[in-house]
């Protein structure tokens, strides 16, 4: 008798449950055989796979969710040998169509910059609005029995449950009225020359560099260093829109720091006659703004059932997070956050030889 096996249950494919098969002998050639020949092999049954995006040779590895994206329709079944770390490809017919080595380090987390997502926890995926459905999708599709939830199981590296925070950028709002001070100064150039001409250095630009404070956590991505891309808007004469790039750790009452700056120095080019001391103006406007914003935190990925009892004929199931929460409000937690923006703009004008 075979054993039970784990399948993935993904509302994107038509719905089949898997079912085992019995069959003797060693035979590699044939779906029935390895099954029963090898016992550490997964089933995966697959309804309908899209059409063949490119030939299968040789020792290519591929991630379980790029695998059934290239097979042909014909291919009805995967297994996963766990002992050769292989999947296997069969027709309708029984008989073998490929293997193919698993990639157990190309997984969801190394298709997205990693500095943007983390590994979901079960305890964090069980405070998403959605997690209600996301347990009933279980019981009422796979069974309500006994069972142990888990995430980022090891043996299956390349079917993770993720927190990311998104690419939609986080604009800033702003309250009240900047507070602005300007300082004046003068770059001196020195004495013309024999040329008629003297260089000033001046710095001209926009900077700023704001610790802002996590005010609400997220209840997912919890104490991870994530990056987040943080939108400042335009305020004439204060601020620059500006997207700038920002390391978050999602815990209450922490920190982090948003820095950006364009200043450069440049050339100021004086005419004048020789002998004539020259220097330019220059002004440096220093502005505070009470800011805020809030950074998505959004979960995809798998969640594990693992059954004490075989349920639909086998112990393990994962349920795709995106598949039943297709709102992404319902899978998404929010950090909010706040802090005194600090804005600097350095210009120059008029220049003067005496």
């Amino acid at each position: 008798m075979s054993s039970p096996s784990r399948c993935l249950l993904n509302e994107t494919l038509p719905e089949i449950f898997l079912h085992t098969i019995d069959a003797p002998g060693s035979d590699d050639s044939k779906l029935m055989n390895i099954l029963n020949s090898t016992p550490s092999l997964t089933a995966i049954t697959i309804g309908v796979f899209i059409t063949l995006l490119s030939a299968l040779s040789g020792v290519t590895a591929f991630p379980f969710s790029e695998l059934i994206g290239i097979l042909p329709r014909d291919i009805t079944h995967v297994a996963v040998d766990e002992t050769h770390r292989d999947y296997l490809a069969f027709k309708r017919d029984g008989s073998l169509y490929g293997r193919y080595p698993v990639d157990v380090e190309f997984n969801t987390l190394d298709r997205r910059a990693s500095n943007q997502c983390g590994k979901l926890s079960v305890d964090e995926s069980k405070t998403l609005p959605g997690w209600d459905a996301i347990e009933k999708y279980a019981n009422d599709n796979l069974g309500n029995g006994s069972r142990n939830i888990v995430t980022n199981p090891t043996q299956y590296l390349d079917q993770p449950a993720l927190v990311c925070i998104t690419n939609d950028v986080s604009e800033l709002t702003f309250s009240g009225d900047p507070t602005c001070q300007m300082q004046n100064a003068s770059a001196d150039g020195g004495s013309v020359g024999a040329s008629g001409e003297v260089n000033i250095q001046v710095d001209q630009g926009f900077s700023t560099d704001t610790s802002y404070t996590i005010t609400n956590a997220s209840t997912i991505g919890v104490s991870q260093t994530l990056t987040a891309e943080i939108g400042v808007p335009e305020i004439a004469n204060v601020t620059n829109e500006l997207t700038i790039s920002a390391e978050v750790t999602g815990t209450a009452s922490s920190s982090f720091n948003v820095s950006y700056s364009n200043v450069r120095k440049i050339t100021v080019k004086v005419t004048a006659p020789e002998g004539k001391h020259c220097t330019t103006k220059t002004s440096t406007n220093t502005c505070n703004i009470q800011a805020s914003g809030n950074i998505r935190y959004l979960a995809s990925g798998w969640i594990w059932f693992n059954y004490d009892a075989v349920t639909k004929g086998h112990y393990k199931w994962g349920v795709q997070i995106e598949a039943v929460l297709t709102n992404q409000d319902d899978r998404s937690s929010f950090a909010a956050f706040k802090g005194s923006m600090v804005a600097v703009t350095k210009t120059h004008y008029a220049s003067t030889c005496v």
